[in-house]
């Protein structure tokens, strides 16, 4: 997580965090709008992204923002980005990293990935974010 923090931009609040043998899970203001490192090995994948796992009407109202900006996220992330509806009403922007050995250096490259869409992805979250959406930290002022 100290990598992760690290290499968001200055000011940006505290993540929480939490963390299974498959799964880590990064927020900052609702737990339902989290980044997230998802291990698929069935799919020799690392899942990487920010995930809407909200309300359908407020993960739809996020999707929509998203794709809006496409062009600017693939442009700050890169080409691999994938920005999609997906299981149970959720949406998500991601992107699939190889499964390597999850030694130190494969986990840094982890960490800095998840730092990298945070850098790019929390404002476009913040000024997006409904105003009837649960947040537990300070609200962006509009």
């Amino acid at each position: 997580m100290e990598i992760v923090q690290a290499g968001t931009a200055p000011g940006h609040l505290p993540f929480h965090a939490t963390a299974w043998s498959y799964m880590a899970q990064l927020w900052s203001g609702n737990k339902q709008l989290h980044y997230e490192a998802w291990i698929r090995e069935r799919l020799g994948v690392i899942e990487v992204g920010l995930h809407f796992e909200a309300d359908a009407l407020t993960n739809a109202r996020l999707l929509a923002a998203f794709r809006a900006r496409e062009r600017a996220i693939r442009r700050a992330l890169g080409a691999e980005v994938r920005i999609e509806a997906w299981d149970k009403g959720w949406a998500r922007v991601w992107e699939p990293v190889a499964l390597a050995t999850l030694d130190r250096t494969f986990l840094e490259r982890v960490g800095q990935r998840i730092a990298a869409y945070a850098r790019a992805l929390e404002p476009i979250l913040r000024a997006e974010l409904p105003a009837d959406a649960a947040w537990t930290e300070p609200r962006p002022k509009r």
